[in-house]
């Protein structure tokens, strides 16, 4: 493959630079090189608008587009890293997720979502302050995850909440109020009401969680399962579109009294 190294039309140097990125991240990371070779190219404004360039550059386009589109605006900026075992954007994520998704759950199997717990690692990155464009989420959420509801008991729910408390990460949690006294469960409220472990519960998490990613054993064969078929970034993605401006805070919801 050749590379362009010096082309007069700036535009068309960026085009081919987006276009051998894309080339690069759909290569299969498997295979190995063995050679790399360049050559100096000159393309002129007349190659450059040639019928094979816009045939090559067509696929892409688009895509490009669509990521570059400002979908809204946020009013600071948000971390997965900014508290001790939450975060203003866990925390954003967690209730847009719970809220859409309870309407979807409700809806379709006339019950409601209790909880929502997603992981710390699934989210890369902040969320800078001003205008949001879809590549700010595909950057921050990069898997392409499923919305996924669990029924699980009170024994398993339990389990849930000593993993929160040993694990020591800020996972994205909504509709759950934990109070770490050191290492002990002081106290936890779902939906603002007490705890109770003779009870069973709905859970909203992702499809990798329920398959036990993150050694979230406890979402495993759960009592009831249900896939509500919606990526999780495209959640937040249209809420935010929907709502334009965001705001996400801390709250207490997840803490420990040391």
């Amino acid at each position: 493959m050749k590379t362009i190294l010096y082309t007069n039309n700036i535009k068309i140097k960026q085009i081919v630079i987006s276009i051998t990125l894309v080339f690069f991240l759909v290569s299969n990371l498997n295979s190995q090189i063995s050679k790399i070779s360049s050559q100096n190219i000159k393309v002129d404004d007349f190659q450059a608008s040639n019928n094979e360039l816009e045939e090559l550059i067509k696929p892409y386009k688009k895509e490009i587009i669509k990521l570059q589109k400002k979908i809204g605006f946020s009013t600071k900026s948000l971390s997965i890293r900014d508290g001790e075992l939450e975060s203003t954007l866990g925390n954003l994520i967690a209730d847009i997720l719970l809220e859409k998704s309870n309407n979807l759950f409700k809806n379709k199997f006339f019950k409601n979502i209790d909880f929502c717990l997603l992981n710390y690692g699934g989210i890369r990155g902040t969320l800078n302050k001003g205008v949001i464009t879809q590549h700010d989420l595909v950057t921050i959420m990069p898997f392409n995850n499923l919305s996924t509801v669990v029924k699980i008991s009170g024994n398993k729910v339990q389990e849930l909440f000593q993993y929160l408390n040993n694990d020591n990460k800020q996972h994205p949690v909504s509709g759950l109020k934990i109070i770490f006294n050191q290492k002990k469960i002081q106290n936890a409220l779902i939906q603002n009401k007490k705890f109770n472990i003779n009870k069973s519960y709905y859970v909203l998490t992702s499809n990798f969680l329920q398959e036990g990613g993150d050694k979230m054993d406890f979402f495993i064969n759960p009592l009831e399962l249900y896939n509500l078929e919606t990526n999780i970034r495209e959640v937040v993605i249209k809420h935010i579109t929907v709502k334009k401006k965001i705001e996400g805070k801390l709250d207490n919801r997840i803490q420990r009294i040391k």
